[in-house]
């Protein structure tokens, strides 16, 4: 009974891990997804009330302002920002990326693309395991309080938006890297040369007698045949060896075929121009800035840990002056005041440390990297006109 109940045990584990593949980790990684987007669309509203309320309070403060030379002009309204709401679109094309990834690796290499390894199992748990802990937690608390203010709304929102950030590039890259240990190349085998049975070798025959033995083992009785028949053998084995040597000739003469190039791997986010955060901020302008940012915050990055040195409520004015040719032939200066918002200097910083030029990465040639934040006020300022100015979201005309 031990031995039976030992193999049944062994048995079903074995089961249990072939149950657990890449395919049925990526469906369940989809179906939470799709569990983040309706949470998302419940807590949109109530953001979106907390989000009006901080911009009416904003206008009933004075924040210290770093010119780069002394005007008198006088600051105007704040121009309303009108953006695009494109949170939602990153929300829903999370599980149609991870399910692209997982599709272009199951086209190339089949069923071992399916099953994965263990490292992708483990990877692709710790990203399901973390969303759904954010959304049990985020719905415990909508259950457990009986009013809830729009602040705490917009923080879960912030905190969903994170995490499912988070659990989308790291799924592909599991998925990715799994495609590179994959594609190395499989050795080719050679064909094996067709197998000569022996005399009287059937299954479940009986053993030949010994004089039958003696008999077949000098092979006598073929040379008692006609001459046709024994003309008609010696030509076919001549043909065979004939074949033998054209297929070895033919082996040895082809060129060996090439190896598959393997794809580059993904670049590591150490080589590129500015930090994971900061893009999103970039591609995506109407995410707020993290609760590290602000008065009760350490002005670090939640992605590279980064710390910036700012202050919540400051922002920096640049006047730049403009000659325009009138119709009397003579020219005449037109000075223009901005403001550029901490927004500008987050979305700006590098992951290996210092800023880079947002302006510059998008409408330039060139890139163009700074090691404070004073000397990417004084390259904007310096570098760039009043209509590249305007142009960016976080930089507000006065």
């Amino acid at each position: 009974m031990k031995k039976e109940a030992e193999e049944a045990v062994e048995s079903a584990k074995g089961l249990l891990e072939d149950i657990v593949i890449v395919v049925s980790l990526v469906r369940t990684l989809t179906d939470s997804f799709g569990s983040v987007k309706d949470l998302y669309r419940k807590l949109k509203p109530k953001s979106k009330q907390k989000d009006s309320d901080s911009e009416n309070d904003k206008h009933h403060f004075r924040r210290p302002f770093h010119s780069r030379r002394d005007s008198g002009f006088s600051m105007r309204k704040k121009k309303e920002e009108e953006f695009s709401d494109s949170e939602e679109e990153l929300v829903c094309t999370s599980s149609i990326q991870v399910r692209a990834e997982y599709e272009r690796g199951y086209r190339k290499l089949g069923e071992p693309f399916a099953r994965g390894d263990t490292t992708t199992h483990i990877q692709l748990q710790t990203q399901i395991i973390q969303l759904q802990q954010t959304l049990l937690s985020i719905h415990q608390d909508l259950l457990l309080s009986t009013y809830m203010a729009p602040s705490s709304s917009h923080s879960h929102l912030v905190r969903l938006l994170q995490t499912t950030r988070k659990a989308r590039a790291a799924s592909i890259a599991a998925l990715n890297m799994q495609y590179q240990r994959m594609l190395e190349p499989m050795p080719i085998l050679s064909p094996l040369p067709p197998r000569e049975d022996p005399i009287f070798n059937i299954p479940g025959s009986f053993p030949p007698p010994d004089n039958s033995r003696r008999k077949s083992e000098p092979f006598p009785p073929r040379r008692r045949m006609s001459n046709s028949s024994s003309c008609s053998s010696e030509s076919q084995e001549k043909e065979k060896e004939k074949q033998k040597e054209k297929e070895k000739k033919v082996k040895i003469e082809l060129p060996p075929k090439p190896k598959p190039k393997p794809t580059p791997p993904p670049l590591s986010h150490s080589n590129s121009l500015f930090c994971v955060y900061a893009k999103d901020l970039q591609h995506n302008p109407t995410i707020p800035l993290a609760d590290t940012y602000k008065i009760s915050g350490d002005n670090k990055c939640p992605f590279c840990r980064r710390n910036i040195d700012m202050k919540p409520g400051k922002a920096w004015e640049i006047v730049t002056d403009e000659c325009k040719v009138k119709e009397s032939r003579y020219r005449k200066a037109i000075y223009r005041t901005f403001r550029v918002k901490n927004r500008f200097v987050v979305k700006s910083h590098r992951e290996q440390g210092g800023f880079a030029c947002v302006l510059c990465a998008r409408f330039r040639k060139w890139d163009t990297v700074c090691r404070e934040v004073n000397l990417l006020m004084d390259h904007l300022w310096r570098e760039h006109s009043g209509d590249e100015l305007a142009r960016d979201n976080d930089i507000i005309e006065c």
